[in-house]
């Protein structure tokens, strides 16, 4: 069952966290979404998305349609394409399958707003779905269901290696900023860019918002990672923009992992610091934009912004340190065979010891004795002894750690940490109700739940009643289209 539901549940997540309608921007899809162009009578997907549209599925829930129409689509796949067919001729629930066909190809389907198909300097612009920015988080993850697919379909390889080098270029000119505005080469119509009181001061004209979140970071780093496993081929670090972001990336992990006081108890300049003009708490920092106090000699890195752009509290946040150490202990041994340092020294050693540095310090700061639970992971840490008891279902979050490849799923610890963040005594964002249940968190408000959690509940579980009864609980909502 776990393997039969592995794509199914990856392409799901995808669709329904980071493709699910929120705001329509548009009446019609501009002609200027591929580097072709559609035609100007498609529709913009975010409304089209809200309409029920044939043939319904042979279930019983009678699930609509909802890729765009093939003249609509923003890019296609032929091996894509061509494991939707498969999975056709395999799967008997066809409401499930359903849910399968709409979700898999959407980001291809809907969300490649350009491309620039060249062999040695490709580029690709992905929008997260209802903005047309892209966030490095969500691209990266939008990608993740192709990755193992790159090695029998050339142009999908080349698509992820444009949004590779893409996300280079965008690290390398704002390297803390979380969302990006589209190259003005794509001429894809932009949104107005989020402008707060950031320091350093980041490029409007290239960013839509600048959040400092650890995991965007962590993300390019993903990316790259399944991009290099998946295609066999290495060569891509040493593209002087691929070079240039690591190094790049280096240099702000450094700068983060420091305390916000020195050892002789000096208040240290603050690297970073945001502002913005708001009566939501979680989108501004406190202490005129620092964000709350970190302890020295953790080992950890800050973020100032969890994966869902709210602010953290406590500013050493464990998911997106536990997704960092992961990939950088996947890219050390690759990296060991290119030449790339900095200030004169090898930065595959100077990452491996980061990657130790911060591991030592998730097991030192971050796992607690719960009364009920037994011994947890943190969600978030100050390292002075403050730690924050939750989980949000934003990508890296507690109940995604296996999904990481942090630990394993029978990790004893992690159980632990799951069963607390899987129960309303436990978890204040656990949500559950007549009709469904799962993990929200403070953005979207209390008794709300993202389908996402369900997805990575059934990634991260070992029980097959517990993943057929999510599968279940996952099909209904698609129910609710009008």
């Amino acid at each position: 069952m776990r393997e039969l539901t592995k794509i199914v549940i990856i392409s799901v997540a995808v669709f329904l966290y980071f493709c699910w309608p929120a705001k329509v921007t548009d009446s019609t899809n501009p002609s200027i979404n591929s580097s072709k162009g559609l035609p100007l009578q498609c529709q913009d997907y975010t409304k089209y998305a809200t309409e029920k549209h044939a043939p319904l599925s042979r279930g019983p829930l009678e699930l609509s349609f909802m890729r765009p129409p093939l003249e609509c689509r923003t890019f296609t796949s032929d091996v894509i394409e061509r494991v939707i067919g498969e999975f056709k001729s395999k799967m008997t629930d066809f409401d499930l399958f359903r849910v399968l066909e709409n979700t898999l190809p959407n980001t291809l389907d809907t969300t490649i707003l350009w491309f620039r198909d060249d062999e040695v300097e490709p580029r690709t612009f992905i929008t997260t779905g209802d903005i047309h920015a892209e966030w490095l988080r969500d691209s990266a993850r939008q990608l993740s269901v192709y990755q193992e697919f790159i090695g029998s379909d050339s142009k999908l390889k080349l698509l992820i290696k444009g949004a590779i080098l893409q996300q280079a270029e965008y690290i390398k000119a704002a390297p803390y900023c979380n969302a990006f505005q589209p190259p003005p080469q794509s001429k894809v119509k932009r949104n107005p860019s989020s402008i707060d009181s950031v320091t350093p001061i980041p490029p409007w004209d290239v960013v839509f918002e600048c959040k400092w979140e650890l995991d965007s970071l962590a993300s390019f780093f993903t990316l790259l990672n399944d991009y290099i496993e998946n295609s066999k081929e290495d060569s891509i670090l040493d593209h002087p923009l691929v070079k240039d972001a690591i190094q790049m990336i280096y240099t702000v992990l450094r700068r983060e992992s420091a305390s916000t006081f020195d050892e002789h108890g000096n208040q240290r300049p603050h690297p970073y610091t945001f502002k913005r003009h708001t009566d939501i708490g979680s989108e501004t920092l406190p202490l005129s934009g620092a964000g709350n106090p970190v302890n020295i000699n953790t080992g950890l890195v800050r973020s100032a912004f969890r994966a869902s752009d709210d602010a953290c509290i406590y500013q050493l946040h464990i998911p997106s340190n536990m997704h960092l150490v992961t990939e950088l202990k996947r890219l050390v041994p690759v990296l060991k065979k290119h030449e790339i340092s900095v200030m004169g020294k090898s930065l595959s050693i100077l990452l491996e010891s980061m990657a130790q540095s911060i591991d030592d310090g998730i097991m030192k700061h971050a796992v607690f004795r719960h009364p009920d639970f037994g011994d947890v992971f943190a969600y978030e840490v100050d390292g002075f002894g403050s730690i924050n008891i939750m989980d949000d279902a934003n990508i890296p979050s507690l109940l995604s750690i296996p999904d990481l490849g942090y630990t394993s799923s029978s990790d004893s610890i992690y159980l632990n940490t799951r069963k607390m963040i899987l129960s309303k005594e436990g978890n204040p964002y656990y949500f559950r109700g007549a009709h469904f249940e799962g993990v929200g968190g403070p953005h979207v408000g209390l008794q709300y739940a993202w389908p996402m959690s369900l997805l990575v509940q059934i990634r991260t579980s070992e029980d097959d009643e517990e993943i057929l009864h999510l599968l279940e609980l996952l099909k209904k909502p698609q129910m609710a289209l009008d």
